[in-house]
C-alpha cells in the first residue's frame, strides 16, 4: 500500500531529564505516563485536551489545535516551513549587512544596531510562528518516528512511538493522525 503525499498529525510528547527537552522526569517516569496516556487518548473523546494538559512542547494559550504538524512525504515538493525559515533568516542577513552599513557610516551606534536588530528577529519568529501551523514540513526535517508512525495510520487512528535515541530522541510521541 502506497503512503500518502501529505498527513496532519497532532501529538503528545513525553519526555524526560536525560532528553534535549530536559522534562523533571526520569526515564522510567517518562514511558510509564506515555503508556498511560496512550491508553487514555484510545478512550478519549478531546484529544486536544490531552495534548494541552500533558505534552512536554510549548503549548501557547491562544492555540486551538496544539501538538499539530503538517508533513510532506519522502520525495513530495512544495513550499514548506525549512525553506520558508530559510527566506527569514536571508531576511535576518540582509538586515543585518543594511544596519552594519549604516553603523560603519556613522548613522547608527552599535546599541542602536543591536536594538534594531533584536525588534526585527523579533518579528520574524512571531512571522515564524503564524507560519507554522499552516505550512508543511518534509518528513526528512523531522525527528523519523513522527514519518514512520504518522504515516502507517490511518485517520483518526492512534500510534504511538517509543523514545529511541535516533528515531525518537526526544521522548514517546503520541500520535494521532488527523488528515
Amino acid at each position: 500500500m502506497s503512503q500518502p503525499e501529505k498527513i496532519s498529525i497532532q501529538h503528545i510528547l513525553v519526555s524526560f531529564d536525560k532528553t534535549p527537552v530536559e522534562a523533571k522526569r526520569t526515564r522510567d517516569e517518562a514511558e510509564t505516563l506515555a503508556l498511560e496516556l496512550f491508553d487514555a487518548a484510545k478512550v478519549s473523546k478531546d484529544f486536544t485536551s490531552l495534548v494541552r494538559e500533558h505534552t512536554d512542547d510549548p503549548v501557547r494559550e491562544e492555540d486551538e489545535n496544539p501538538g499539530m504538524y503538517n508533513l510532506l512525504n519522502h520525495d513530495i515538493k512544495g513550499e514548506n516551513f525549512q525553506e520558508y525559515m530559510m527566506t527569514l533568516n536571508m531576511r535576518a542577513g540582509e538586515k543585518e549587512e543594511e544596519l552594519t552599513k549604516q553603523m560603519k557610516a556613522g548613522d547608527i551606534d552599535q546599541d542602536t544596531l543591536v536594538e534594531q536588530m533584536n525588534t526585527f528577529v523579533e518579528t520574524l519568529r512571531l512571522e515564524a510562528d503564524e507560519a507554522a501551523p499552516h505550512l508543511p514540513h518534509p518528513r526528512s526535517a523531522m525527528v523519523p518516528a513522527f514519518g514512520d508512525v504518522g504515516f502507517a495510520l490511518e485517520i483518526g487512528e492512534l500510534g504511538m512511538a517509543p523514545y529511541h535515541d535516533e528515531a525518537s530522541p526526544f521522548g514517546w510521541h503520541i500520535i494521532k493522525r488527523i488528515s
